[in-house]
């Protein structure tokens, strides 16, 4: 995959790894906020470096189309969090949205400052027209930032997700590029 850098006012982001970053990575990676927050069941606590190659290292395109896209977001020379487009649709040109940002950069902007950033990548590399997310009602940061990029809420899912004994609901947002 070409790498690609995209320089933001207060940001960084590149789709490709620097090594250097790696133990960093692991300890933004090892909160274990992140499995709530991200909606999902399978996201490693603690994060190993097994688990940051894996990531780093998975396949994103199938000949030479791009399926998935993630970039490490860089604040103040340190890496704070990833930002991707996954589940690439080149027919319907729309995407899916996903992000996280170490528990010691949040509040700073970043995540809002690399949504847009991303979304500018969508449209304007990728060619995409819609890219929508879901985010969990009880994670009113998240959002808004998406509600400040111009994200449009669709809809309640309901108990979508069980975590820890208990149901959550969540949003469904899309936004049109």
């Amino acid at each position: 995959m070409k790498n690609f850098t995209i320089t933001g006012k207060n940001l960084i982001l590149k789709n490709y790894f620097e090594y250097k970053y790696l133990k960093d990575f692991i300890t933004i990676a090892s909160d274990d906020d992140l499995e709530f927050l991200l909606m999902t069941h399978n996201f490693p606590h603690p994060y190993t470096e097994e688990d940051a190659n894996f990531f780093i290292n998975k396949n994103r395109e199938i000949d030479n189309e791009i399926f998935s896209i993630d970039f490490y977001i860089f604040y103040n020379n340190n890496i704070a969090g990833v930002i991707g487009i996954s589940d690439i649709d080149h027919i319907n040109l729309r995407g899916h949205i996903g992000y996280w940002i170490g528990k010691n950069y949040r509040n700073r902007g970043i995540a809002t400052e690399a949504v847009n950033a991303v979304i500018n990548f969508a449209k304007n590399e990728l060619g995409l027209h819609s890219i929508y997310t879901m985010t969990l009602i009880e994670n009113t940061k998240s959002i808004n930032i998406l509600l400040k990029n111009k994200f449009e809420i669709n809809g309640i899912e309901k108990d979508v997700f069980y975590y820890r004994n208990n149901f959550h609901s969540a949003y469904a947002l899309s936004r049109i590029l």
